[in-house]
């Protein structure tokens, strides 16, 4: 792959958002992009076939006034007079029509062009626009914590209508988000062997081991950032959430039989993954592409598609069959998709208690070899036991009660002691911007704890019907303002008293 020397504009990382409210603000943003997103894939899978049908139709036609009009000008130019045509009075005039709709059909076959290619760098640029907003909130632990929690906050409850076709939008978004952070977390930790990885990487980093996913500020400069976004974590972006664009293709459309959500049999569900797989490779191919621009000189377009090019097929070798250049690529990928199905799930039945078995059920997939081993453990790092945007229960030692707790930060130190924000104080609503760290021992989610916590067995069965953790999304916006969720001031406590000793 030839080397990229290009210049990177830099000015668009000083305004990258830091104050919780402007991040809510991007996050609403690229949701709209998003469906914009959606609704070009859509348009595209209706119209591109149409189109290429009737360029094709055009091509036909002037290659036959092409060749009628060739041999009428040779049989003057061998004879001195134009031929005699059957049906035809005035040969002359017959040959003017042909020269006339030849031309009309090369106007309109470059028209359709012309709009083919407006519309293929419309989708580019809508795509490009989606990436680099998503990738301005993945630029510290911070910024990135409020990201996913507030996608997962403000998925519907799960009797909510909605809540599948909205979850569907939804949810490339949180996938591509959690394979960028996790390429970055191999990125520092193993490395990638990959051509092209191996190729953009080299020399682009002053200390290889700096990560732009620090708890605040991370250490990359400026034109580090920018060459890294651009050269890597954008193709990297960009793939993630064209997974299941595939999805909105007639051919798929047909496959869920006018349901998109119910049950496939193993036979459909096979044919959905291999047609998605098939429909959205074609899309990032012909709808995405190449775009279209004009160069000074014949070297520039050559320098420019090669640069293209590489990045096109390094962004399909997402959707390729597993080979021993996108074996790490393809890895990678599973997880954040295996997570994502519980966390937005898109089945009709719905229990949110089932997204505290998603550690367990990645633990236990890499441990069979379903998963890959190193890549599930950082994966399990970052995301910890308890999902962020997850309500808890939890023994508070200066109330001597049981408060409650959402998962409010990534990254935890312990992945089974998740970093919140306690929203009650005395069993009442109560929030600060201080975080508080949960161990083991005040989760009642975790039967010990519950056992030293000086309440009978009694008491937790009446109080909670065994459930002992809590859907945070029906308190979200209704009684837990977001923006005062994520105000944050950078302290952390642990809850580290010892328990209570009496029977309540």
């Amino acid at each position: 792959m030839k080397k990229n020397n290009k210049t990177y504009q830099t000015a668009r990382l000083s305004a990258i958002p830091n104050m919780a409210s402007a991040v809510s603000k991007k996050i609403s943003l690229f949701q709209q992009q998003h469906r914009k997103v959606v609704e070009d894939a859509t348009a595209f899978y209706q119209q591109y076939p149409l189109d290429i049908d009737q360029l094709r139709k055009y091509k036909k036609k002037l290659n036959a006034y092409a060749q009628q009009i060739e041999i009428i000008e040779k049989y003057k130019k061998e004879h001195g007079v134009l031929p005699q045509i059957a049906g035809q009075k005035s040969p002359e005039k017959y040959l003017h029509q042909l020269y006339m709709y030849e031309q009309n059909d090369k106007k309109a076959f470059t028209l359709l062009r012309q709009q083919m290619a407006i519309a293929q760098t419309k989708r580019y640029e809508n795509l490009d626009h989606l990436t680099d907003n998503m990738l301005d909130l993945l630029n510290n632990q911070r910024i990135f914590s409020q990201f996913l929690g507030t996608l997962v906050l403000s998925t519907p409850l799960p009797d909510e209508k909605i809540r599948c076709v909205r979850n569907e939008k939804f949810k490339p978004i949180y996938i591509a988000g959690l394979v960028v952070a996790l390429f970055e977390q191999i990125r520092i930790t193993h490395g990638f062997k990959n051509r092209y990885l191996v190729e953009a990487m080299s020399d682009m980093f002053a200390d290889p081991k700096a990560s732009f996913m620090d708890i605040e500020q991370n250490s990359l400069s400026h034109e580090e950032m920018a060459a890294y976004r651009e050269e890597v974590l954008k193709p990297v972006a960009k793939a993630a959430l064209l997974l299941s664009i595939g999805s909105y293709s007639p051919q798929v459309e047909d496959i869920f039989a006018g349901d998109r959500y119910r049950l496939l049999s193993q036979q459909e569900r096979e044919l959905l993954v291999a047609t998605i797989k098939i429909q959205s490779t074609a899309y990032l191919k012909l709808g995405i592409g190449i775009p279209p621009q004009r160069f000074n000189t014949h070297q520039e377009k050559l320098d420019y598609t090669e640069y293209e090019k590489n990045k096109l097929e390094f962004m399909l070798s997402f959707f390729s069959d597993e080979n021993n250049d996108n074996c790490e690529l393809q890895r990678l990928l599973k997880i954040p998709v295996v997570y994502s199905s519980f966390m937005i799930s898109t089945k009709p039945e719905f229990d949110y208690r089932r997204i505290y078995d998603a550690y367990d059920t990645i633990r236990k997939s890499a441990v069979n070899n379903e998963l890959d081993q190193n890549y599930s453990q950082l994966f399990l790092a970052m995301v910890g036991r308890f999902p962020i945007g997850s309500g808890i229960y939890f023994f508070n030692p200066e109330t001597e009660s049981i408060e409650q707790a959402i998962v409010s930060s990534l990254y935890p130190d312990n992945p089974h002691q998740p970093i919140c924000k306690q929203i009650t104080r005395r069993q009442l609503k109560s929030m600060t911007q201080q975080e508080i760290i949960v161990p083991v021992a005040n989760n009642i989610f975790f039967e010990s704890a519950r056992h030293k916590s000086g309440y009978d067995d009694e008491y937790f069965t009446l109080k909670y019907q065994n459930s002992f953790v809590w859907n945070a999304n029906e308190v979200w916006e209704v009684q837990i303002p977001a923006l005062d969720f994520w105000k944050k001031d950078g302290t952390r406590k642990v809850c580290t008293a010892p328990m209570p000793k009496a029977n309540h």
